[in-house]
């Protein structure tokens, strides 16, 4: 099974697309001006960021996990990550653990 496949799996609680409260927010104009590596296009194992043939990065919450990555390897300021309150029953269902 492949990323996307899997990807495709995750299930959020309470969360439809319309119904949407991202737990982070990215401010991509940082990552296309003043970052110098653009790591979170590396780092991020559910392919959130990604660049475009001229170079310029794309975030997207949908496929995000919430495992954190970003939060920690963005030094440039431009990643703002604030956890799904769960008494509301946002985020990511998981099943161990």
């Amino acid at each position: 099974m492949d990323l996307t496949e899997r990807l495709g799996l995750v299930s959020y609680r309470n969360q439809a697309k319309s119904d949407i409260k991202p737990h982070i927010t990215v401010d991509t104009d940082i990552c296309n001006s003043t970052c110098p590596h653009k790591c979170t296009t590396y780092v991020c194992p559910a392919n959130c960021y990604t660049m475009d043939e001229d170079g310029k990065v794309h975030f997207q919450v949908e496929d995000c996990i919430e495992c954190g990555t970003c939060m920690y390897a963005c030094d440039q300021g431009a990643v703002d990550w604030n956890y799904p309150d769960p008494e509301i029953g946002r985020g990511v269902t998981w099943n161990f653990g």
